[in-house]
């Protein structure tokens, strides 16, 4: 997975918000993170990786990262798609 750092917003140099997108292969999404953890503070030395840890830190639930699961998942649904050439293609969403 693929994950880059849009925005950060920060208050009195605490990260509060982040905006980020994460792809994997033929499925991405975009979203605003915003921290439950107020110490983050915005220094010379935050890097973007610092950023990305911080949320895949604090969106994991049972030992998994929601964001990546949720993509793994409709990854897997599109992918379950049979293609057949004499039938127009249209989105279709399993539940």
């Amino acid at each position: 997975m693929i994950w880059k750092i849009l925005d950060v917003f920060a208050e009195n140099d605490i990260i509060n918000q982040a905006k980020y997108s994460v792809t994997n292969d033929s499925v991405s999404t975009e979203g605003f993170w915003t921290f439950t953890n107020k110490t983050r503070q915005m220094t010379d030395q935050t890097s973007e990786i610092d950023v990305i840890n911080w949320i895949k830190a604090e969106s994991v639930v049972n030992d998994i990262c929601i964001i990546e699961a949720n993509l793994e998942k409709q990854l897997n649904n599109t992918q379950d798609v049979v293609k057949k050439s004499w039938v127009k293609p249209t989105f279709s969403v399993k539940i």
